[in-house]
């Protein structure tokens, strides 16, 4: 009786109720910007790569990014990581650069306008064009054979966006959704939607996963999804994967793996690397 009286009440307390997403909240802010990237700590850790501090100033706003290059001497593919939300090069870039390191390619993290040692205030519409002027900032001085452009969670959108819009030889979609409707529809519990109204910023409409890789793009693409992912339903990394148009296309989904933790073994890393072989050798 005690139970049901419970339920009822959460019931009761969810009637009418109204969230909302709103893109000024959900983006990660920084309070101030941090300190510049300490690059001996970097140098310690991958002795064997060239390490260099990265400038850019945007021509929008002249926003200050700062990033960071892992230079492998024996390659001359990168990948552009896109980091989620609220993840920078001083608290999460380390974590990021080893698990990316063993393949064996270039490797370029910028914190994101507004976050960490970046400048600025950031929104959907600037992380996009930002993400235009880092990969040709990327060209301009690496001039690299291939970019693999990888996002991650957040940062996925924008990967999927610059992918849209840019030329780019491989994709590679971790813990992304499809779009924001299917997130929340997957997300919240079915038992509360009679009662819940969500209303999403228009923002978010302009960035949807499925329709890129459905409409717009049709290269190289692995997606990446974790088992236990308490983030983003493992469903939609697989709608993503039946939705696309790439003849060159791969799913990996990881056993057991929450959001934050889907490359963290080598036998995950082994079948990125033969997606990139397999990339290459198209």
């Amino acid at each position: 009786m005690f139970k049901k009286m419970v339920f009822s009440a959460l019931v009761l307390s969810l009637i009418s109720c109204t969230a909302r997403i709103s893109e000024s909240k959900f983006i990660a802010q920084s309070e101030s910007v941090t300190p510049a990237i300490d690059l001996p700590h970097w140098k310690n850790a991958f002795p064997s790569h060239h390490v260099e501090r990265l400038t850019l100033t945007t021509t929008n706003s002249s926003a200050k990014l700062q990033g960071l290059l892992l230079d492998n001497p024996n390659s001359q593919d990168v990948i552009f990581f896109i980091p989620g939300n609220g993840m920078t090069i001083t608290k999460a870039g380390m974590k990021a650069f080893k698990r990316l390191v063993d393949l064996n390619t270039d490797i370029v993290f910028f914190d994101r306008r507004g976050l960490g040692a970046s400048n600025g205030q950031a929104t959907i519409a600037n992380l996009i064009t930002d993400s235009v002027e880092k990969l040709n900032y990327i060209r301009d001085k690496l001039q690299p054979d291939t970019i693999i452009v990888h996002g991650f969670s957040l940062g996925s959108f924008i990967a999927g966006q610059l992918a849209k819009s840019e030329k780019i030889d491989a994709l590679v979609l971790e813990g992304s959704a499809t779009n924001v409707d299917d997130w929340i529809d997957k997300s919240v519990p079915w038992y509360t939607k009679p009662f819940l109204t969500i209303e999403i910023d228009p923002a978010f409409d302009t960035v949807d996963n499925k329709l890129i890789v459905s409409e717009h793009y049709s290269g190289p693409l692995l997606i990446i999804g974790g088992e236990d992912d308490e983030q983003v339903p493992v469903e939609l990394s697989v709608a993503l994967f039946n939705a696309s148009q790439s003849s060159h296309k791969k799913l990996m989904i990881v056993d057991d793996a929450t959001h934050g933790s889907m490359l963290d073994n080598s036998a995950e890393i082994v079948i990125y690397q033969q997606f990139l072989a397999a990339m290459k050798s198209h």
